[in-house]
């Protein structure tokens, strides 16, 4: 991203009423969660509809808690610096609100009061 358009970008946000920072996988990724559909996701090596059943534990418990035991592992992500910038914006009076359609709290944890997960 050039400056002229880092400075743009900061010149509408400090002008406008009101903020918002729309986040999906991506903001979470450097923080060693990845995302769960591109071609490398967590979907691609597990199929949510074969190993999220009962039925699949069942049939191959072995595989579903390799599955669980990769998800637990998500739970040391910490927020990374575009999770701290977002808190800082929302602290410093220039965003009102992250809506994310990520789970992993890491919003959160770096500070963001107003997220709609």
């Amino acid at each position: 991203m050039s400056q002229d358009a880092v400075e743009r970008a900061a010149h509408a946000i400090a002008a406008a009423d009101t903020t918002v920072a729309l986040t999906g996988a991506g903001v979470s990724t450097e923080s060693g969660i990845p995302d769960f559909r591109s071609r490398d996701g967590l979907w691609s090596r597990y199929d949510i509809h074969e190993y999220g059943t009962i039925d699949a534990f069942r049939r191959d418990p072995g595989r579903v808690w390799e599955m669980l035991r990769e998800m637990l592992s998500l739970l040391d992500a910490e927020p990374n610096p575009a999770h701290r910038a977002l808190a800082r914006l929302e602290t410093d009076g220039y965003l009102d609100a992250v809506i994310t359609q990520n789970v992993d709290n890491l919003h959160q944890e770096a500070g963001s009061h107003a997220v709609v997960e």
